[in-house]
């Protein structure tokens, strides 16, 4: 496949089915870069409202740090942890619910490896995750978004698959 920005594959994995089909031959490095692209975004929600309503220190930590430097190291650390564990919590979930891709494939009569599915899920996982980023910013919270974003991104696999071309019969 051509050479293709990470900007580009964001934009039109937040819409296209078919373009997410495709990128299921990309390398897997530019799938993991895109990854955690999705989960710096959605970190930013619970970073951008920690420091709207808590002076950027979470819980009692701003009344307890008087040190500007301590705040410093404890912000920077915060944010690493807050990005780390998004990223890592993306990662699972993604290699969880890569695992239906294949069966879902096979139903579809189109063939779909585990590896390929992956890059899939992690595609289709762009716009669920950009919209919960933004419902956190937003102060939106609802109890069954996380069902609504698993529905959203199942659903968006299960289009994409439908995208892919059905094996050619051999005579």
């Amino acid at each position: 496949m051509r050479k293709i920005s990470l900007l580009t594959i964001f934009y039109k994995s937040l819409y296209s089915p078919k373009e997410i089909a495709k990128y299921r031959f990309l390398p897997i490095g530019k799938a993991i870069q895109h990854v955690f692209l999705i989960a710096l975004l959605f970190s930013l929600g619970s970073i951008i409202q920690n420091m709207t309503e808590n002076g950027f220190l979470p819980g009692q930590a701003g009344e307890v740090m008087k040190d500007p430097g301590a705040k410093g190291i404890f912000a920077a650390l915060y944010l690493l942890a807050t990005f780390g564990i998004n990223a890592a919590l993306l990662f699972i979930a993604i290699t969880l619910i890569a695992a239906v891709g294949e069966p879902a494939a096979r139903f579809q009569e189109r063939k779909l490896p585990y590896r390929q599915s992956w890059r899939v899920t992690a595609f289709s996982m762009t716009l669920p995750a950009l919209l919960f980023g933004l419902l956190y910013v937003f102060h939106i919270q609802s109890p069954y978004f996380m069902l609504l974003a698993f529905a959203g991104t199942i659903a968006m696999i299960l289009l994409s698959i439908r995208s892919i071309p059905k094996p050619r019969k051999r005579t």
